[in-house]
């Protein structure tokens, strides 16, 4: 995974972001959202599970991400940027969000499966790339 940027890592999925936020619907219909590591646990082999509790940040970020998650269908994807914080020992959350390293995780995808307007719950699972649709060429005398 790449070192990047948030808004180089929203844009691997192709969404420009206009201001700071933590969660946004592609052209697609996908959510893309921006996830804390510590959030995560294994849920079973294959689901990693997300949990976050949005109940003590009423600022503009978090009414955004509310908005997205309520916005979402059950059949709607959910494309996770994992948030990782520094390792310097800031506690404050202002200076881990201004010093996280946020890393596009293009290999999961995920579905939300509880949200009351404050915590909410997403199950990823990691998916297979699509093979690639270019033809080889073969040369002469060269068996498939």
């Amino acid at each position: 995974m790449n070192d990047t940027k948030l808004v180089a890592a929203f844009g691997r999925y192709k969404v420009k972001l206009a201001k700071r936020v933590r969660s946004a619907i592609t052209t697609e219909g996908d959510l893309v959202i921006s996830c804390w590591y510590a959030g995560f646990k294994r849920c079973d082999v294959e689901t990693l599970r997300y949990e976050e509790d949005l109940s003590r940040d009423s600022g503009e970020v978090a009414r955004t991400l509310r908005t997205h998650l309520s916005e979402a269908k059950a059949d709607c994807d959910v494309r996770p940027i994992i948030a990782v914080p520094p390792s310097n020992g800031k506690a404050s959350p202002a200076a881990t969000r201004a010093g996280a390293t946020y890393y596009p995780r293009e290999d999961l995808v995920g579905r939300l499966s509880t949200f009351d307007g404050e915590r909410f719950i997403i199950d990823f699972r990691r998916v297979q790339k699509e093979p690639s649709t270019k033809a080889h060429k073969r040369g002469p005398g060269r068996d498939a």
